[in-house]
């Protein structure tokens, strides 16, 4: 039986995190024919193609934020009112799309330097990875993400983390185009 991953442990060494199903990631990559490997620059070059990626749930960027070792967690109904922090910020309406179970949390190489191979098949090679990468399990389906901010938490070397919120979705909700990612501070 395999065990249901909740908690991925990431160390940066890039500022800044990408949420994504690396399944979902290689069929945008392949309906568009991009071939090269630093699908960042091609999402900063081409900001039609990173907004649709982020529009389409394909992949949550989180910058600019400090290279540090960070958790990132699954957020239960329950866990509301637990033990964790005041949170320092909660951003909702973000779109991701789960098609594979995995929810991957790597810092910005795993788009500066995509390797297919690697992350679509991600729990075969999970012995091999940099500790900058880590998954969670996610069920196949839509969902609207909600990301809070957390200090003082004992699941990371330096305390610092985020909770993820997963909320089933029929459809996704449109994003609201005013607000850019670059506008929000996901620092701790």
């Amino acid at each position: 039986m395999q065990l249901i991953n909740n908690l991925a442990s990431i160390k940066l060494y890039k500022p800044g995190i990408v949420i994504f199903d690396p399944v979902v990631l290689d069929g945008f990559l392949k309906k568009r024919d991009i071939q090269e490997s630093n699908i960042f620059d091609a999402f900063l070059n081409d900001e039609k193609l990173g907004w649709a990626a982020i529009h389409e749930g394909v992949v949550i960027p989180i910058y600019q934020i400090s290279e540090q070792d960070y958790s990132v967690f699954l957020i239960e109904d329950c866990e509301s009112g637990s033990s964790l922090p005041e949170p320092k910020f909660c951003y909702s309406g973000f779109n991701i799309k789960i098609e594979s179970g995995l929810m991957i949390v790597s810092d910005l190489n795993a788009l500066m330097d995509w390797d297919k191979e690697f992350f679509l098949n991600y729990r075969e090679n999970y012995a091999s990875r940099m500790p900058s990468n880590d998954f969670l399990d996610i069920p196949a389906g839509l969902y609207e993400l909600e990301l809070r901010g957390y200090k003082g938490l004992k699941t990371s070397t330096s305390g610092l983390g985020y909770g993820v919120k997963v909320n089933p979705l029929e459809k996704f909700n449109s994003l609201n185009k005013s607000i850019s990612i670059d506008d929000l501070d996901f620092e701790l």
